[in-house]
């Protein structure tokens, strides 16, 4: 297997219309294509930058994906190993967004495997997650903003795998349909489908129940 192609690093790359998206021209922003470039070049200071852009990101997956910081902090490394590795094959036009997550959602799914039992993610480590985002709010309203993201991690056994990582790269991360879609091999449709069904399980298990 040739880690270095995107389509065979994670799921269902055989799926045609993930094939027909993975294909279409990327448009990325022109400071990370520069690092890129240069980062293929050998670099070092430019992979620096591009770590300095991402590795918070990618940490916040881990987390979210259920790994204590410090396993989150291992995957976000042995993800950055492998960009280092291949980085000089990865083919210019592409996006490197894309790439880097497939990358390292199979470093967390590996750190997962690693660990015997998950454990609950302790607030401090929420950090660089969605609920850490609430700068500029009251003091009550980030507890509670933190409150409820712990309780939506300490749902998240009750969705498959499948349903867990599209609800945590759209709700969490913040990735649009068409990315996850390119990210995971997926389908839009398919993709939706996931999101859909996640929400509505997390509703059942957070909303109270009556008597």
């Amino acid at each position: 297997m040739d880690a270095t192609k995107p389509e065979v690093l994670v799921g269902s790359a055989a799926n045609p219309g993930a094939a027909a998206e993975a294909a279409e021209a990327v448009v990325e922003a022109p400071e990370v294509t520069a690092l890129v470039i240069r980062a293929k070049g050998g670099d070092a200071e430019a992979f620096a930058g591009l770590m300095h852009l991402y590795e918070r990101r990618i940490i916040a997956l881990g987390l979210q994906m259920g790994l204590r910081r410090e396993d989150a902090l291992d995957a976000c490394q042995d993800a950055f190993v492998k960009v280092f590795r291949y980085i000089g094959r990865f083919e210019t036009g592409r996006s490197f967004f894309k790439w880097l997550y497939r990358i390292a959602i199979h470093a967390v799914y590996d750190q997962l495997r690693q660990v015997r039992s998950a454990r609950t993610v302790s607030l401090e480590e929420l950090d660089g997650s969605q609920a850490a985002q609430a700068e500029g709010s009251s003091i009550h309203a980030r507890l509670e903003s933190m409150q409820m993201a712990r309780r939506v991690r300490e749902s998240l056994d009750c969705l498959s795998r499948r349903e867990r990582i599209v609800f945590i790269l759209r709700d969490l991360q913040g990735l649009d349909t068409g990315q996850i879609g390119v990210v995971l091999g997926l389908s839009q449709i398919t993709v939706r489908r996931h999101c859909m069904s996640a929400r509505q399980k997390l509703r059942h298990r957070l909303s109270p129940r009556r008597s």
